[in-house]
Parts: structure tokens; sequence; C-alpha cells
């Protein structure tokens, strides 16, 4: 039986929403074969879409992408603004 699951996580800008996106993007799921995750934005959205073996693989991945958006947010923090 599939596990579906979308989030959506507010960002203060777009710029910084397609920021995470793109970061986001670069790292696959390690265990392709039972997670499917789509990443996109609308606006100032990051809109994040799992579909899962298990709820074990979902629950997994979705704490994955918690602690990925941490530490995302955390850099644009320190270095949002410096151009």
């Amino acid at each position: 039986m599939k596990k579906i699951s979308t989030l959506t996580i507010p960002f203060p800008s777009s710029r910084l929403a397609n920021i995470a996106e793109r970061a986001l993007n670069v790292d696959k799921e390690l265990k392709g074969d039972q997670v499917k995750r789509i990443i996109t934005t609308d606006d100032d959205k990051l809109i994040v879409s799992f579909d899962c073996a298990s709820v074990k693989m979902l629950r997994v991945s979705v704490n994955s992408l918690f602690d990925m958006i941490i530490m995302i947010t955390k850099t644009m923090d320190a270095f949002d603004g410096l151009e």
C-alpha cells in the first residue's frame, strides 16, 4: 500500500523558496525504489510531495527533508543579502 503526503513550507520570498528547491533537488532519495519525492515551488511556498512504499519510509524521508530545510534556512540567514 502506498503512503502519500504533501508538505507546503512557506518562505519569506519566492527567491528563497526557489533557492531551497534547487538545493534540495541536488540530493536524490537513497532508496529511489521505495520513495518518490517531487519538489516544486508556488510563489513563496516550497511544495514537497512524497509517494512511499511504507509509513516507515515516509517518516524517514520527511525527517530527512526537515533536517535539510533547517540547514538551508540557517545558511540563508547567515548569507542572504551578501553579494
